[in-house]
């Protein structure tokens, strides 16, 4: 079994309210919304263009290269995976009295870590600017950033440390004939160009290695996944579903670039598949790493293995 790498940098974010709270059930959206505009006041030098490809900065500015990724082709512009994803923390609380510690995670992909700097910088400012529902913000401090244990960030005295502490997947040597994942936020997965919760291994695999694909082309070195997709989809179809409770969850999330309010589902809930997997056992640990489907950036499309027996 090829053991696939992807460079990723797993960060927690340790904040504490000045004043009292009040957030929505998912906090996904919130917390990007309010980083995306920390981020753009701190680094954009033309903030009335609606348009970042007008700007002639645009291939180097810090906010377009992390918030606002596309690329050209066939003179269109096309969105690609964000190079970040933030964890708000799981929870449906939605009020959290002064003083309240609030963490979130942040991970960032291969080599666009050269920001870090700038995403730090964003993240305190999101706390001096304050988050939380349209008309009712609240400020936090930035108390320190960890990765691996380590103090990456320490907030009281506004010190960076080193910082480039990628995460390492552990092969698995051991035959693995079921697994279980549980989804533990909302999951938007296409097939046939509709959002769907029957989730086929098939399906599950082809959307895992597609994220792979395009995140290792977009921000790694080494930008090839070299497998051979016909065969491993092969392998994919055979593997069958023992049950399956996905249910659907629906939310709602403001944008305040499209000034409107957006229906974002997607499923929740446990699924169980038997056959042979331990091909499949390094793409599902990396994946349980950088979420899979779309809207990842928000948090969503989270799972976790909760039960892989051995052969």
């Amino acid at each position: 079994m090829k053991n696939i790498s992807l460079e990723v940098y797993k960060f927690q974010v340790e904040t504490k309210f000045v004043n009292s709270a009040l957030l929505p059930p998912f906090k996904g959206a919130t917390l990007r919304g309010a980083f995306g505009i920390a981020l753009k006041e701190l680094t954009c030098i033309n903030k009335n263009f609606k348009d970042c490809n007008l700007c002639l900065l645009g291939s180097k500015c810090p906010f377009k290269q992390i918030f606002r990724v596309e690329i050209e082709k066939n003179n269109q512009s096309h969105n690609i995976p964000s190079p970040f994803i933030l964890e708000p923390p799981y929870e449906n609380r939605r009020f959290y009295q002064q003083e309240t510690q609030f963490d979130f995670g942040c991970l960032i992909i291969g080599k666009m870590i050269d920001y870090f700097p700038y995403i730090v910088l964003a993240f305190k400012k999101m706390g001096e600017k304050g988050i939380g529902i349209k008309g009712n913000r609240s400020q936090f401090d930035l108390l320190k950033i960890t990765s691996k244990n380590k103090i990456v960030y320490d907030g009281s005295q506004g010190i960076l440390n080193e910082y480039r502490y990628p995460e390492k997947i552990q092969s698995t040597k051991s035959s693995i004939d079921t697994i279980t994942l549980k989804f533990i936020s909302p999951t938007r997965i296409k097939s046939d160009s509709t959002l769907t919760k029957d989730l086929s291994f098939e399906l599950l695999m082809k959307t895992l290695l597609r994220r792979i694909s395009l995140l290792k082309k977009n921000y790694c070195e080494n930008g090839k996944l070299e497998i051979d997709y016909d065969a491993l989809m092969e392998k994919a179809r055979k593997i069958e579903t023992v049950f399956s409770n996905l249910k659907w969850y629906d939310w709602q999330r403001y944008s305040t670039r499209q000034n409107t309010s957006m229906k974002l589902g997607g499923f929740v809930g446990e699924i169980c598949y038997k056959g042979n997997l331990s091909e499949f056992m390094n793409y599902l640990k990396i994946g349980e790493l950088i979420h899979i489907g779309k809207n990842t950036s928000f948090g969503l499309g989270k799972y976790v293995i909760i039960n892989a027996d051995k052969g």
